[in-house]
């Protein structure tokens, strides 16, 4: 848009639209019933002179304001819009003015002066001269504040639904795991007292009562980490501060069988104390540390080391590694999922929630989790949790 207007050829032009154009330039009226009728405020800026810039009245009236309190400054306006979107409409502006073809459009929100927001959706184009730079920028407003809220109102109506079906299905997983696990852990009971006295019974009755048996152990290990996660999702976990290491240790005590089974080897270097759910930490770190003893390599003994990771002001980051069999790069971010697996449960068993659990730990302590790992090369898994201001001499 330039101030020289280029020669346009009239018989292309419907004669309404030529009426309507000579009716806008020559009636005063006709062009303010456009302005109130069509819009929620207009403005016209001089690029050359920034702190020149007019604004309509209908703009201070849809945000509470009396006009006659305002300048006609972007001083006045860039007090009260959110500062996020004035950075994206100022980066527009830029865009623009160096590309016409960039749209200047945006929508931003202001404060209302009862304190409200007020969403505004804000459009502008620039009146170039005749080497094309930017002089002047013509803009306008329109208020899309109950399109904005309508839209919240829906979200939060589909937020409300999917929090209702999630809570649902959380107490179904927990009543299921809940009821199961006794009659699994009592059949699995009766199961061994057969194969005890079994002196009855014949080599292939004693081979399929000991599938059963190792059968009733999956199912136990599954029905456990089905209740631990749908326990972990109800979020009522009692937050302290938390010595990392002391959790650790304790891990390891009850890891003792396996350590020996395995000639593993666990070393805890010093952790730090955080505040956190102590029962989430104490998980976490059972399942990393087991599945470090499991995924070991043949005739390797396992070592494991939990250490602290890179930390900064912000967040500490405890790590374990350990010498084993690795996780190869394209299943890296996969082994999160539930019920993943990258092996038969006849070779390393498992449920495939254990990684599982340890993300939806992190991610309800505000952190994250990550491995670096190179098949047949161990893994590293990294847990980085966040600390507040008073947490840090502690950690």
């Amino acid at each position: 848009m330039t101030f020289d207007k280029p020669a346009q050829c009239e018989a292309s032009r419907h004669y309404l639209e030529q009426e309507l154009n000579d009716l806008l330039q020559n009636d005063l009226e006709a062009w303010r019933f456009i302005q109130r009728g069509s819009l929620d405020g207009v403005w016209y800026w001089n690029i050359e002179n920034p702190n020149d810039e007019w604004m309509s009245p209908e703009f201070w009236q849809t945000l509470g304001i009396d006009p006659k309190t305002r300048q006609h400054s972007p001083a006045e306006w860039q007090d009260i819009i959110n500062k996020d979107d004035l950075a994206v409409a100022l980066d527009n502006f830029k865009k623009h003015c160096a590309d016409s073809s960039h749209p200047y459009d945006q929508i931003v929100r202001y404060r209302h002066a009862d304190g409200s927001t007020v969403w505004v959706r804000c459009r502008g184009i620039a009146v170039r001269d005749k080497k094309g730079r930017a002089i002047r920028m013509l803009g306008a407003h329109n208020d899309v504040t109950s399109l904005k809220r309508a839209e919240q109102r829906a979200l939060e109506a589909e937020s409300r639904k999917l929090r209702l079906a999630t809570d649902e299905m959380q107490a179904l997983a927990y009543s299921l795991a809940h009821d199961l696990k006794a009659p699994v852990q009592t059949s699995r009971r009766l199961v061994e007292e057969v194969l005890r006295d079994g002196d009855t019974l014949d080599e292939e009755q004693i081979d399929l009562l000991g599938h059963a048996f190792a059968t009733m152990g999956r199912m136990q290990t599954l029905v456990d980490d089905v209740l631990n996660f749908a326990t972990l999702a109800k979020g009522d976990a009692q937050i302290s501060m938390v010595n990392v290491r002391e959790v650790a240790e304790e891990v390891r005590g009850d890891f003792r069988a396996m350590i020996d089974d395995t000639g593993a080897e666990v070393v805890i270097d010093p952790l730090p104390v955080i505040l956190a759910a102590r029962t989430q930490i104490r998980l976490l770190l059972q399942n990393l540390i087991a599945n470090a003893i499991k995924y070991r390599r043949p005739g390797v003994p396992p070592v494991v080391r939990v250490s602290t990771g890179e930390a900064t002001s912000h967040s500490v980051c405890i790590t374990v590694t350990d010498n084993g069999i690795g996780v190869p790069k394209a299943y890296r971010q996969r082994i999160f999922d539930m019920f993943s697996r990258l092996h038969r449960h006849d070779d390393i068993p498992g449920s495939g929630l254990g990684l599982a659990l340890c993300a939806r730990i992190a991610v309800m302590h505000g952190g994250t989790i990550a491995v670096q790992s190179g098949q047949g090369e161990g893994s590293c898994f990294a847990v980085t949790l966040p600390i507040e201001d008073h947490r840090r001499d502690s950690a």
